[in-house]
């Protein structure tokens, strides 16, 4: 059984967010990130309402969208909620990383993960919401990865020295905004570049990235990390350093004004949700439930009260979501 994490979490995280000033980065839905598909190749053109990008044509994950996660409150601080979700559990978990217990560390693992998804819910895929079985095995896949990188001999000597060049940080005060963050970032940036990039190379030697529940493209899940770290660190930055930080990591920052000249609504056939799509769109992830839906396959209309309805992709019937009538893929 995960172990259980303290009731007073929210709690917890809300006084968090009072004492840590206003996020720096934010999110606009007018304005959609740059990124381009690595498995069809298409341009990203439609806004997210979570930190999750997929592709508006194929709806394969693409990229990861720190400023969707600086959005919301609990997910601008997605970071720090995991760390005070450790805080209880921290004993725990190195007993059982000393001990080699693999179970017993996924134990606990599992139960942090759990409710880090539940406080954080626009900082992960919409996948996760209506969805317990890709939550499930979202659940499983972060606490499989964090086993893989902490039970490394190698990738745990690259954790300490990032832990150890971490404390020489020092935070830099000022009146009425976040604090600033010493020049040594640098060197930590450096260090969690390279921890990274070998955990990554670990997690594909061991079969672990074959779990992603999103069967995310190659790169696509380390780039996320990436835009992690400096989604923590941003705000901490003086402005003339935010380019040098994202251009270290290969993350531009850039983004475009959302384009919708063409694009036409369409109902989800698995919550009802109305969704925007673009006309030569194959596979689209709904944004309200988190249903990939085939878009290929045209629109079916409803055996009961006649709306038109997007079949999530592999499935021929459903419960109209309207009038619950049963309706059959034309």
């Amino acid at each position: 059984m995960p172990v259980p994490v303290p009731a007073t979490v929210a709690e917890s995280v809300q006084q968090l967010v009072a004492d840590a000033g206003q996020p720096s980065l934010f999110a606009h839905s007018e304005f959609v990130k740059k990124v381009t598909c690595t498995r069809c190749g298409a341009r990203k053109q439609l806004p997210s309402t979570t930190a999750y990008l997929y592709c508006d044509h194929c709806g394969a994950l693409v990229d990861y969208d720190f400023r969707l996660a600086n959005a919301d409150t609990n997910a601008g601080l997605s970071n720090t909620v995991f760390h005070l979700l450790m805080a209880p559990v921290q004993i725990q978990a190195q007993q059982a990383r000393v001990a080699r217990d693999a179970d017993g560390y996924r134990s606990v693992m599992r139960g942090v993960y759990t409710e880090w998804i539940r406080q954080c819910p626009q900082a992960v895929s919409p996948r996760a919401g209506d969805d317990q079985d890709f939550r499930h095995r979202m659940v499983e896949y972060l606490v499989e990865s964090t086993l893989c990188k902490d039970f490394d001999p190698a990738l745990t000597a690259l954790e300490q020295q990032l832990n150890a060049l971490t404390a020489t940080l020092q935070r830099i005060p000022r009146p009425g905004e976040p604090w600033l963050v010493s020049d040594a970032i640098w060197q930590v940036a450096a260090a969690f570049r390279a921890l990274m990039e070998a955990t990554y190379l670990r997690l594909e030697a061991a079969g672990v990235l074959a779990l992603d529940p999103d069967q995310a493209p190659p790169g696509v899940p380390l780039s996320m990390e990436y835009s992690t770290f400096c989604q923590g660190w941003l705000p901490h930055l003086r402005p003339t350093e935010v380019q040098r930080l994202l251009s270290m990591f290969g993350l531009t920052g850039e983004y475009a004004r959302v384009d919708l000249a063409g694009a036409v609504t369409r109902r989800c056939g698995g919550c009802g949700g109305e969704l925007v799509s673009l006309p030569d769109a194959g596979v689209v992830v709904c944004q309200g439930c988190g249903r990939r839906l085939d878009l290929a396959g045209g629109e079916s209309p409803c055996q009961g009260c006649g709306a038109a309805l997007c079949f999530p992709e592999g499935v021929s019937r459903l419960n109209c979501p309207y009038c619950q009538t049963t309706t059959h893929r034309a």
